[in-house]
């Protein structure tokens, strides 16, 4: 892939996220359908040969997590686990929903750093954590989440919908995370 051609000829900053970062880190049922691109403005969807690439803004792109990967043509930044597993909840919509979020957090897991989570975590919005803490509970990766709850127990965190829509407090509360469970979550074996 000649991203890194791409986004310095376009002069932004980037990182490759989302479900491309989750395959990189071989935690990917499906190969994802389109290279996804972490940058900090607008940028529209293009497509190179057969690879669409999907730009997603972020604000906040510069106090990202990232690791060096290397490629073919040389090398390019890549989000780190923890910083993939955010991502993965705060973008849901386009990681194909909380369902595949989940279940591509199962498979990202053993990845996963207890004390880098809770640094990712401070860029991010509680709810996006405490999201992330209870969808890792739900796929049974409890042995990841302790400081990460610890992080947020001494924030008081308030409760926080799992998905937002009309009701969006209308559930049970998950007395660990105090998400507001108003969805099903179905993660894939």
């Amino acid at each position: 892939m000649v991203i890194d051609d791409i986004m310095r000829f376009l002069d932004q900053p980037y990182y490759v996220g989302l479900l491309t970062a989750a395959a990189i880190h071989g935690a990917a049922h499906h190969r994802p359908q389109e290279f996804q691109v972490v940058t900090d403005r607008p940028t529209s969807q293009i497509t190179v040969g057969r690879v669409r690439i999907r730009f997603v803004q972020k604000c906040t792109i510069h106090e990202a997590a990232v690791q060096e990967v290397k490629t073919e043509t040389g090398t390019m930044p890549v989000s780190t686990p923890e910083e993939t597993a955010f991502d993965l909840v705060h973008y849901a919509a386009l990681a194909s929903h909380l369902d595949n979020v989940a279940t591509v957090l199962a498979d990202l897991a053993p990845r996963l750093d207890p004390k880098r989570l809770v640094e990712v975590a401070a860029h991010f919005e509680e709810s996006v954590a405490q999201k992330l803490g209870y969808l890792l509970d739900r796929v049974g990766v409890t042995d990841r989440t302790a400081e990460l709850d610890a992080w947020l127990n001494a924030r008081n965190a308030s409760r926080a919908p799992l998905v937002y829509g009309p009701r969006p407090f209308a559930g049970r509360v998950d007395p660990r995370w105090k998400v507001v469970v108003n969805r099903t979550i179905e993660a894939a074996d």
